[in-house]
This record gives structure tokens, sequence and C-alpha cells, in this order.
């Protein structure tokens, strides 16, 4: 399981009512990025890899742009 094997969170998402919604798992915090698995899956999944570019320029500019983000 992911959770398990890298640490991600799950989350039973209400989608009728999302305040309803449960954390099952919390995430594990992780002082150092796994770079050989963020690579890999850059290259499997074109919406991570978006997600990457922005987190790439936030950290590059300082600059956050609400409509990259709130979609």
């Amino acid at each position: 399981m992911l959770s398990a094997l890298h640490g991600i969170g799950v989350i039973l998402l209400s989608v009728e009512n999302p305040s309803e919604s449960e954390l099952l798992l919390p995430a594990q915090k992780r002082s150092v990025i796994d770079w050989q698995s963020v690579n890999r899956i850059v290259e499997e999944n074109a919406d991570f890899k978006y997600f990457i570019d922005l987190v790439a320029n936030y950290y590059q500019t300082d600059r956050l742009r609400k409509c990259d983000w709130n979609k």
C-alpha cells in the first residue's frame, strides 16, 4: 500500500459533503524528498509534472498565482 511504502496519507472524500470527509491515515512528514520517486512519477503522470512545475516556480520566485492552484 502506498501509505506504508511512501508515507502517503489516505482521505475518504465525501463528494456530496466535503466537510464530512475523513482522514483515514495521516501522511508521514519527511525532511528529504525522494527525488527518484518524484522523477519516476513525473515521467508517468502529466498532472503530477504540472504540479511539480508549479511548486518549482513558487520555490524559485516566492510568487503564488491563485489561478494556477485553485482549479
